[in-house]
């Protein structure tokens, strides 16, 4: 993180809100402006949370050398939409925030997900999930969320899978635990084949299928065991 986010937060965020201004702050004693832009916003009234009780603000906020995510969650109160929880997360510049709102835990309250990177590989979308925590009406950070790209709630097996793109590509099946992705199996496809692992007990990788495919193959999978594919 450069060193001036840790300012630039003091600046922008006691409340939330759209900001473009201009800001001066002292750095190692030396006056420094900084440019402060609302680069990019999205809103729910209805589907976040608890239906058409809760409201969800992004905000993407950018200077020149730093852009972050600025979340906002609200609960109607006779009429009126009072704050609950925030948060401040970096991102990066380049990229919209796509934002896609569901369940992604199957309590039956909706979550949100929405892009923050990109990694090395163009097809690897890095994305920041936050669930809604109805227990104490908050938002909770995925805080790994950004390490597994494509993320999508997997019915089948009540989990989430991960699709990552390297030399092949793989699929990881992922389970919530606290406020981290964890993983317990996995299907990779490359050079003609196709194995699906499972973590034993040691955590360590255990294979309990391989088999052939076709070298020109590229498919994300919704099972491991048996091995199955996404239609």
């Amino acid at each position: 993180m450069k060193n001036l986010l840790p300012l630039i937060l003091i600046l922008i965020f006691t409340s939330c809100g759209k900001h473009s201004e201009t800001k001066s702050v002292l750095e190692n004693g030396t006056a420094k402006i900084v440019s402060v832009d609302t680069l990019e916003f999205f809103k729910d009234t209805i589907s976040f949370g608890q239906r058409n009780n809760n409201k969800i603000e992004v905000y993407k906020i950018g200077t020149d050398e730093n852009t972050i995510a600025k979340i906002c969650l609200y609960e109607k109160n006779k009429n009126q939409w009072r704050l609950k929880d925030s948060l401040i997360l970096e991102a990066v510049r380049i990229n919209e925030l796509e934002p896609e709102i569901k369940d992604f835990n199957n309590d039956n309250f909706n979550d949100i997900i929405f892009t923050t990177g990109m990694a090395a590989r163009g097809g690897n979308i890095v994305q920041t999930l936050i669930l809604y925590s109805p227990n104490n009406k908050s938002l909770k950070w995925i805080k790994n969320s950004e390490s597994y790209p494509n993320l999508l709630y997997n019915k089948k097996l009540d989990c989430i899978d991960a699709l990552i793109l390297t030399g092949g590509q793989t699929t990881y099946f992922l389970k919530i635990e606290n406020d981290s992705l964890k993983e317990f199996a996995k299907v990779d496809q490359r050079d003609g084949r196709i194995i699906a692992e499972i973590l034993d007990v040691k955590r360590e990788w255990k294979e309990i299928e391989n088999i052939e495919d076709t070298p020109e193959s590229f498919d994300r999978f919704i099972n491991f065991n048996p091995i199955e594919k996404r239609k």
